[in-house]
């Protein structure tokens, strides 16, 4: 929001020529030297997602800088406060609480969990402000538990699920699957999607194995996965969880005797996991190499972010810039930061950055973008730094694998 001195309700002009600008129901008044438009950023930065986490930290860092360039938002300048959500629902909670009523805060990001992502969604509509959710895959964030000031761009486990289960199909079959499934609301929310799709095709579960968010040792898991002799083995799991995984899935024989799926996957997950990963089919909503030589918009992210890091950006990376360029384009639409306004402009605008148009669904926010499904390639065919995991095998449209409305449970709030 606009930096204040005192409290979020009231800012403390600095000199003459100060403007108006209208937020909710109390005029703001702003004065040039001092104005500031302050963003929330709560991120893994330790625990299993501190890859993704740190990655989208580098984006929203090069997105700031790109808009401040730019003027800024309604010519104010942007800044950022962040804090390390450890990828714990109440500490995230905690981080958007603080940074709303101690930063100003007008607008949170960031994420990489939906666990996280459902604290900090019902916090920030307590206290009337933006939630743009950054890597959060679980239906949840914007089916059951959806909220007005919330908006998820990033593909949800239906659209992947949908995507997935249909290539597989085509080019693999069915026969019997054995599940590891991170035990909590993403990883629920994936196998209920998944077997919902395979099973009427004649897909056959055997058993899903429910384990906690941070398990290191799968190897009770892997050795029942081994006895049954599945078919297709899903290792519903993300971050570090998801790469000593699959490395263990070979130490057991597993990448040799069965598919190996993952239901979402990024950069680093590809990287840790090496020459495991070849022949795993996953899917992605952004995959650096495929887009930036598809879209300009993809080139240009693409090619500065590589300049100032000296790496390729993660899907997550590439959803946090955006979050930010999108919150830009809406609050200057809407010539405010009222977030009763922002939402309004969001759920009825297009926009295109780094992939095709996109827009979110007004009934529940979840963006409408393109998934792909992509498969492993050896890491002597990576590339360097080993950033170029996979070729892409099917990109499937965004409307022709969003959960229907029909089949929505959100019940969106009446208001901001």
């Amino acid at each position: 929001m606009v930096k204040q001195t005192l409290s979020r309700g009231k800012f403390v002009a600095g000199t003459a020529g100060a403007a108006a600008l209208t937020f909710g129901s109390a005029p703001y008044v702003i004065a040039a030297p001092t104005k500031e438009v302050v963003i929330g950023l709560s991120i893994p930065l330790s625990g299993s997602y501190s890859d993704q986490g740190t990655d989208q930290k580098r984006a929203y860092d090069l997105a700031i800088d790109e808009v401040n360039a730019k003027g800024g938002i309604m010519g104010m300048k942007v800044s950022s406060t962040f804090a390390d959500d450890t990828t714990k629902a109440d500490v995230a909670r905690d981080n958007a609480q603080r940074m709303i009523e101690r930063d100003g805060a007008v607008m949170i990001t960031g994420g990489s969990s939906t666990g996280t992502a459902l604290a900090v969604s019902a916090l920030c509509q307590s206290k009337n402000t933006m939630f743009m959710a950054t890597l959060t895959h679980g239906d949840e964030t914007t089916n059951q538990n959806c909220h007005k000031v919330t908006f998820r761009r990033y593909n949800d486990a239906y659209m992947s699920a949908q995507s997935m289960a249909r290539t597989m199909v085509t080019k693999y079959g069915t026969g019997n699957w054995f599940y590891i499934t991170a035990d909590y609301s993403w990883g629920h929310s994936n196998f209920d999607n998944i077997t919902s799709i395979i099973e009427p095709k004649g897909g056959k579960t055997i058993k899903n194995v429910l384990l906690k968010l941070g398990t290191t040792d799968f190897s009770s898991a892997l050795a029942e996965a081994q006895a049954a002799k599945p078919d297709v083995l899903c290792i519903i799991e993300f971050g570090k969880d998801m790469t000593n995984c699959v490395n263990q899935s070979a130490q057991f024989g597993l990448t040799k005797s069965a598919k190996i799926l993952v239901p979402l996957v990024d950069e680093y997950m590809a990287k840790g996991a090496g020459d495991n990963f070849d022949n795993v089919v996953s899917t992605a909503p952004f995959y650096w190499k495929y887009h930036a030589a598809k879209y300009p918009g993809a080139k240009k992210f693409v090619d500065a972010f590589q300049a100032r890091y000296g790496v390729p950006p993660s899907n997550g990376a590439e959803c946090a810039y955006v979050d930010i360029m999108v919150y830009k384009k809406a609050v200057e639409a809407a010539g405010s930061l009222d977030p009763a306004k922002v939402v309004d402009k969001l759920e009825n605008m297009k926009f295109q950055f780094t992939k095709e148009e996109e827009w979110y669904r007004k009934e529940d926010h979840q963006g409408v973008n393109s998934c792909l499904v992509v498969e492993g390639i050896p890491s002597a065919q990576r590339g360097p730094g080993g950033f170029e995991y996979g070729r892409v095998l099917e990109v499937h449209p965004g409307p022709s694998v969003i959960q229907p409305l029909a089949g929505l449970s959100c019940k969106m709030d009446a208001t901001v």
